[in-house]
């Protein structure tokens, strides 16, 4: 089930970065799912992923004077926890190891990514025109609704419903369509 942002992202943001701990909260709520599949897709065990995820809360709880300056934060939120990950990764393998090293395990991983993300396409495809322009501004290019309503010239409470079908449209077509990998590309695509 997806977690509905009461305000816009940068107003969130921007309370966050005068240490407002409910704005907190929420951001927590709405990135905790991606930032855990994200970890326990490379760690070796859930207690480890939680704890990945809780340093990650910590470092934008740390930087939180500068969050309203971000533009994207689910990209700076990606790019804090792959660096954390990598770090995390360079003490469990052996001296020497490096991300950009494949392993079959990890080219098997990147090909589950990637049909989860042909599904999703699929998922897409199948949604209304408004929907799908909807779902990209917001989910692929990071707009806010209010970019996305002034783009396309509707209200922020029209992109809002159209975001909130959309998502709700794509996670029955995966699930009814793809059982268990329509589960998995909803935790990781859909937060």
């Amino acid at each position: 089930m997806s977690f509905e942002l009461p305000y816009e992202e940068k107003e969130l943001l921007s309370l966050i970065a005068r240490s407002d701990e409910k704005a907190f909260h929420t951001i927590y709520q709405q990135y905790f799912g991606k930032v855990y599949a994200m970890a326990l897709s490379y760690l070796p065990n859930a207690l480890m992923a939680q704890d990945m995820v809780q340093e990650v809360f910590v470092r934008i709880w740390q930087n939180r004077a500068e969050l309203h300056t971000i533009r994207h934060f689910e990209s700076w939120l990606i790019a804090i926890t792959r660096n954390l990950l990598i770090n995390e990764l360079r003490k469990i393998y052996p001296p020497g190891w490096e991300p950009q090293q494949m392993t079959a395990t990890d080219l098997h991983e990147t090909l589950n990514y990637r049909e989860l993300e042909r599904l999703l396409a699929a998922a897409v495809e199948k949604l209304s025109t408004r929907q799908q322009q909807v779902y990209r501004l917001s989910r692929i290019e990071g707009y806010s609704h209010r970019e996305i309503a002034l783009q396309l010239g509707i209200s922020v409470d029209v992109s809002r419903e159209h975001l909130s079908k959309a998502l709700r449209n794509i996670r029955s077509f995966l699930i009814n369509n793809y059982g268990v990998m329509g589960v998995s590309a909803c935790v990781l695509f859909l937060k």
